[in-house]
């Protein structure tokens, strides 16, 4: 199968997406939160794995609605035929607010200077904006003041301008169940909503979980839950591992095989330079294909179905790996980046460790270069 897509890869550099991984994951969830809406978040390009091609698989899936960060995301899913519910769930901007109410987005309400925009447009066009109000818990990010939140939902109801749809918060350390700051939001929250539903104004869409909460919390799940990183097989909890199949693969080849000897100096700066004489091979991929610079002398690929480091500096359109003994690597010889192949496996977590950051900005970095091939 893999050399099959080296063959129909365009490029020398692609990512392979197994939708039947998202699938998979997507029921994962769907079963861990009966009676939850799951909103599946596609922002930042699905997180590397393409927005358009996710979003529809989901929602064939069993996903309610999409959740985005800016407009200009989801009015290219509108651009593509999508009609289901989106979320914009970042900041937006006045402009932005009539592009959106215009193309059926539901917009998330962070502050009260975006709330009086939304209510001039629906003035404007005569249209009634559908709304989801952030509020923050502690997060201390976006999001109206707790204090401030009952007043503000009861102000909404007293209008006939726009439709409260969802009420939301934001979950600083999901990953951390026991931890205080965990149960002090979800505690708030809990109270916020008992409130507002005692005075008949609680919306349809109360939403709070992230893909580490709805795995663990039940309590947290409400209406509908917000699933992430999750929904594209990385694990969300660092205590416990769920059997979540992970969607992507960044695939290349081997341009160039050469003799390192010993003394010589490799890729910019000569970062690298050998004890001993060895074989190296070029791979085509470099951090302009979304690859990090930052693993320059610490990555490690897979050739042959064996790990070989990456040593000197990650250019921005190559890298350079030394070839253990025994590995008879050829020029056009397929390479894994990040997936499996044979028995071996370097997942965007592991990169992500020996970059000294988390998964989502290791997906969320692979550049528009690298041809997606989907895998159903």
């Amino acid at each position: 199968m893999l050399a099959e897509r080296v063959k129909v890869a365009t490029g020398p550099t692609w990512v392979e997406v197994d939708l039947n991984a998202i699938r998979h994951n997507l029921r994962l969830y769907l079963d861990k939160c009966p009676g939850s809406k799951v909103i599946a978040v596609v922002k930042g390009d699905a997180y590397g794995h393409g927005i358009i091609e996710i979003s529809k698989t989901v929602l064939d899936a069993g996903a309610w609605g999409l959740g985005v960060a800016r407009v200009s995301e989801g009015l290219l899913l509108r651009s593509s035929g999508i009609d289901a519910p989106i979320i914009v769930l970042g900041y937006s901007s006045e402009q932005e607010i009539k592009q959106a109410v215009a193309s059926d987005l539901a917009i998330s309400v962070s502050t009260e200077k975006m709330l009086d925009w939304i209510l001039a447009t629906a003035r404007e066009v005569g249209r009634i904006p559908r709304i989801h109000l952030e509020v923050d818990t502690g997060m201390r990010r976006l999001g109206v003041k707790f204090e401030d939140a009952a007043q503000i939902v009861h102000y909404i109801h007293g209008t006939n301008s726009v439709y409260l749809e969802g009420i939301f918060t934001h979950f600083a350390s999901a990953d951390d169940p026991e931890g205080f700051l965990f149960k002090r939001q979800l505690s708030m929250f809990q109270d916020l909503i008992h409130l507002i539903r005692e005075r008949g104004e609680v919306p349809p869409i109360v939403h709070a979980a992230n893909s580490a909460a709805a795995l663990y919390a039940p309590e947290s799940h409400f209406d509908a839950v917000r699933i992430g990183i999750g929904l594209y097989g990385v694990q969300p909890l660092q205590f416990k591992t769920y059997p979540l199949r992970p969607a992507m693969a960044l695939r290349s080849v081997v341009a160039r095989v050469l003799d390192v000897h010993a003394g010589e100096g490799v890729s910019y700066g000569h970062t690298y330079v050998a004890k001993e004489s060895h074989r190296a091979a070029v791979i085509p991929c470099g951090y302009a294909d979304g690859y990090p610079r930052i693993l320059s002398n610490k990555g490690e690929v897979i050739v042959s179905g064996i790990r070989c480091p990456v040593i000197g500096r990650v250019c921005m359109d190559n890298l350079i790996v030394k070839l253990p003994e025994g590995v008879d690597a050829r020029v056009g010889d397929a390479v894994t980046l990040i997936g499996s192949q044979g028995s071996e496996a370097v997942d965007a977590g592991y990169l992500a460790r020996l970059a000294g950051t988390i998964p989502y900005e290791i997906l969320c970095g692979i550049g528009r270069r690298p041809e997606k091939i989907y895998i159903n």
